[in-house]
């Protein structure tokens, strides 16, 4: 199924740099209590393994997710079974509350912006920041990866930055910790390509944590980045829920939306 990855950060990236600021995005999906209890080191055998066992979750599934500390913090669902998805993000401009959604079902794609009322008046949008925008993807051709670009169904494509993992510990209570190589991974959520160049040769060797459930499903994920160049050192972590549970994505009805203005092409493209 093709992805949100890039439509969203490219999105999100254009709004944030139209205004000259890095803004401020935050979630407000609930993500999984802190486990604040310290780690007893125990060698199992075969962890890596274990971690890419936790990722087929996600192979033709049905989850929710929650991603926090990056460049943009969203909350979103995928579902195999309707060919869809579905991402949020709220972010700020100056002290004004924005918000930036996607819907893909099938081969259709919505979007709708809205850098809220003061600001969608300045950007000429007011007319239509409360609609889902048709997407005709030949006038947005890079929205999406293209078909086979990537086979990931997981937003952070964990089962690729495993693959890369080194000095795996299980530290207990289902949790394991390591390095990754994010160098070798391009495609993930986790970080965007300003977070890959500021890294360089320290993207290497990232300290990752993640949290599997009983049921053998990874529940939890994040890496922690150093201070590079401009960007200063983040926690990145991404939370998995409601699998099997999820409410998959609807289409807009023909109240909610319309077919993307000439003004909508030139915000996503530029």
């Amino acid at each position: 199924m093709k992805t949100l990855r890039r439509a969203l950060a490219g999105l999100v990236a254009a709004s944030l740099l139209a205004f000259g600021t890095t803004g401020c995005i935050r979630v407000w999906w609930h993500s999984a209590p802190e486990n604040d209890a310290a780690p007893s080191v125990s060698p199992t055998p075969d962890l890596r393994q274990a971690l890419l066992d936790s990722t087929k979750v996600f192979d033709g599934g049905n989850f929710a997710f929650t991603l926090t500390g990056g460049s943009e913090d969203m909350a979103g669902v995928e579902d195999a079974a309707s060919n869809s998805a579905a991402v949020k993000a709220l972010f700020e401009i100056d002290g004004e509350p924005g918000t930036l959604e996607f819907i893909l079902i099938d081969e259709d794609l919505w979007v709708r912006i809205d850098y809220g009322d003061k600001l969608n008046r300045t950007m000429g949008i007011d007319a239509w920041s409360d609609k889902y925008l048709l997407i005709d993807q030949t006038r947005a051709p890079d929205l999406l990866d293209p078909p086979g670009e990537s086979d990931e169904s997981d937003p952070a494509s964990a089962a690729a930055l495993f693959r890369t993992a080194t000095d795996v510990r299980d530290t207990g209570a289902g949790t394991y910790r390591g390095t990754v190589d994010l160098g070798k991974v391009t495609d993930s959520m986790l970080l965007d390509e300003a977070m890959h160049e500021a890294l360089g040769a320290a993207a290497a060797s990232i300290p990752f944590e993640a949290r599997i459930d009983a049921e053998g499903r990874l529940v939890e994920l994040s890496i922690s980045t150093p201070a590079a160049g401009e960007i200063e050192a983040r926690n990145i972590k991404i939370v998995y829920s409601q699998f099997g549970t999820a409410t998959p994505p609807r289409r807009p009805t023909a109240a909610q939306s319309m077919r993307a203005p000439d003004a909508a092409y030139e915000l996503l493209t530029d």
